[in-house]
């Protein structure tokens, strides 16, 4: 018999109630959390559960993120969401602040969608991926955790690495990090092999006087498949050996195969429990999910990897890219220029390229070499290289490429992106 007077206090209570109600009343499941619930004085099962997760927090003592991904199988049409719930000494914006995010190959796709919540926007292309994404997300979480090394911007790693005679030999799935406290540069590698520092690599280190040591943590990237090795300069007063036990002393790495999260089938929204505003709770909606629709200004465009970008609602002749690419290589290899410019003109490139697939589509003529539009070489004699010798010339090349964006392509936020780029990149020419 369903007991009226009981008032649940926990979430084990309230989905103990749920079992009664389903039971007695013959309502679903998913209905009887609502009722259970709002008997024990909520407004329904999802404020019950974010509540008192974050009481439970605050008695605990703990902080925790919640990362989602959603994934959808373009062959079976089957769709879900799968979820990690991750326990953290300290907030995460502590251990990875939001700008940092970008510089770390396994966060660089997610999003802080509240302050214990990251998602991903792109649809995963199967289930599999999805939860091996999410594992390699928390590795790279607990590396960071534990050693409280923070992810090299660009410039860093240029000057952490600036007296090298080479790259290390055989590098792979590299990644750049630093000591907050002291500045050292640290790098660490996870190429595919066993965790022994060959004999090639041993030299390479003593002939650049730095440290290389193969840890016995698994690693970030692949665990048990690649070797996870840490290099940084010897001549410091850094002391490697601290570094090696906290790396050493990681807690064995989450892998898909062990899967501890939650899956659901469909794209129902994962709202955590600190998503306390409506804003947070909109921005708990992988953009992935939703779907898209031509405007009078853009058109969306997807990546291989699914994830959605807009383009112009409008076509510039081929002619008109192919000129267009002369124009940026000759920037690109001109020595009149401080580096961010090559920074931006190949981001711009690589997005005109994409643009240019998309408006050829399957009608691309005979013979005719895709990549070599924006990524082939020049003629040294193209008059454009002898323009992009100086200052003057090159602001005269990128007022160009300017125009001729602005002539064939609508007035739009995909196009300003661009054009940002462009001005950008006049204005360090300038200083």
């Amino acid at each position: 018999m369903l007991k009226e007077d009981v008032r649940p206090s926990s979430l084990v209570g309230i989905k103990r109630r749920a079992r009664q109600i389903t039971k007695t009343v013959g309502v679903p499941h998913t209905q009887a959390l609502n009722i259970a619930a709002k008997s024990a004085s909520f407004e329904n099962y999802e404020h019950a559960r974010r509540r008192l997760l974050v009481d439970q927090d605050h008695r605990l003592g703990g902080h925790r993120i919640f990362l989602t991904m959603y994934w959808e199988n373009h062959e079976t049409h089957a769709c879900g969401r799968e979820s990690l719930e991750v326990n953290l000494s300290q907030p995460f914006i502590e251990i990875c602040a939001k700008s940092e995010m970008r510089l770390v190959r396994a966060l660089c796709n997610m999003r802080l969608a509240a302050q214990d919540h990251l998602v991903r926007d792109a649809l995963a292309p199967s289930q599999e991926f999805a939860r091996s994404q999410l594992c390699q997300t928390v590795r790279a979480i607990r590396f960071m955790e534990a050693t409280g090394l923070r992810p090299c911007n660009f410039q860093r790693g240029e000057i952490g690495k600036k007296n090298l005679d080479a790259e290390l030999p055989r590098a792979d799935h590299s990644s750049e990090w630093y000591d907050p406290s002291s500045g050292q540069f640290i790098l660490v590698d996870e190429p595919y092999t066993e965790p022994v520092v060959s004999r090639e690599r041993a030299d390479w280190a003593k002939r650049n006087k730095w440290l290389l040591r193969a840890s016995t943590w698994p690693g970030i990237y692949f665990p048990r498949l690649c070797g996870f090795f840490v290099a940084t300069c010897s001549e410091t007063s850094f002391d490697f050996e601290a570094l090696m036990r906290k790396i050493d002393g990681i807690e064995p790495p989450i892998v898909a195969e062990n899967w501890i999260g939650v899956s659901e089938l469909g794209h129902q929204i994962f709202v955590s429990p600190l998503a306390n505003t409506p804003q947070d709770r909109r921005r708990a909606k992988a953009k992935g999910t939703v779907i898209h629709q031509p405007s009078k200004l853009t058109i969306p465009q997807f990546s291989m990897w699914g994830s959605e970008r807009r383009r112009p609602r409008a076509a510039m002749p081929i002619a008109e890219h192919q000129e267009t690419g002369r124009m940026i290589k000759a920037v690109l290899q001109s020595a009149h220029k401080p580096w961010s410019v090559n920074r931006r003109m190949d981001r711009l490139r690589s997005r005109l390229e994409d643009w240019m697939a998309a408006e050829i589509g399957p009608n691309e003529p005979q013979g005719f070499d895709l990549f070599d539009v924006y990524y082939g070489g020049v003629s040294e004699n193209d008059p454009y290289v002898a323009k992009a010798t100086s200052s003057d010339g090159l602001k005269s090349i990128l007022n160009g490429v300017k125009r001729k964006l602005q002539h064939h392509y609508p007035d739009c936020a995909p196009l300003r992106s661009q054009t940002n780029r462009i001005d950008t990149a006049l204005r360090s020419i300038g200083r």
